[in-house]
């Protein structure tokens, strides 16, 4: 494997999930392989256990791997969810590899779709979706809300898991067998609501960073809605564009 840059300009953690994202990308790890331990990952790369553990993530959120105990990390898709991914980073201006981050359940229900979610999940206005609202916390800190909708029908045990502590990602992929095939995203900049100021700890208005993204099977069906708003104090976009 390749060595890791340690100039400051990339995160670890994105360079050790970039050479693992290009080796599966390559074919040098096959769907149902077996991917390198954070132990091992650790050893090869002379990286912490946070930073590899978060590499693995961003892996298991494209809905490339997943990880079951005991049996270790497991090549699901050599397709991303996110081709954007591969020329946006969202940098934090903070070292979350070393803060303590939990997620929190805002909101866990079911809502009517409407117009516009409806058109996005090719549904009609009015399906009974699920909507799941969390806010991710570094330190003690909110750096983001996420609000996930899904039609009901489809993935009906969302509503009764805990994606506080659980991975949404994995969950779908292990228990309905979805295998994500791309994702359109658009990201755009906002002004803080009165809700949306409480849950991230910012003035009324304060400057936030929205990713809207629509994720589709590989049947070409859309199944999942969400919108991110990241604290515009915490994040920044940096786009490499190829000449």
């Amino acid at each position: 494997m390749q060595e890791l840059s340690l100039n400051g300009k990339e995160q670890l953690y994105y360079q050790v999930y970039n050479i693992l994202f290009q080796d599966i990308m390559s074919g040098k790890y096959q769907i149902g392989d077996k991917i390198p331990a954070e132990s091992e990952l650790m050893e090869t790369f002379h990286v912490s256990r946070a930073t590899a553990r978060r590499a693995m993530e961003m892996l298991a959120n494209e809905g490339l791997v997943v990880k079951k105990q005991g049996q270790g990390t497991t090549v699901i898709s050599n397709q991303t969810r996110n081709s954007l991914k591969r020329v946006v980073r969202y940098t934090k201006k903070q070292d979350l590899d070393h803060a303590v981050t939990v997620k929190k359940m805002v909101e866990q229900t079911t809502v009517p779709a409407d117009e516009k979610i409806a058109k996005k999940l090719a549904l009609p206005t009015g399906r009974e979706l699920i909507k799941l609202k969390r806010v991710r916390y570094a330190d003690e800190e909110p750096f983001y809300c996420e609000v996930n909708y899904f039609e009901k029908e489809y993935v009906p045990e969302v509503l009764e898991r805990d994606f506080s502590v659980e991975s949404l990602r994995v969950f779908l992929v292990e228990t309905y067998h979805i295998r994500w095939s791309c994702a359109n995203q658009n990201v755009y900049a906002i002004l803080a609501d009165q809700e949306m100021a409480e849950l991230l700890q910012v003035a009324e208005r304060s400057p936030l960073i929205a990713i809207e993204r629509v994720s589709y099977d590989d049947k070409s069906v859309p199944r999942e809605y969400v919108v991110t708003y990241y604290r515009g104090d915490k994040y920044h976009l940096e786009i490499d564009l190829a000449m």
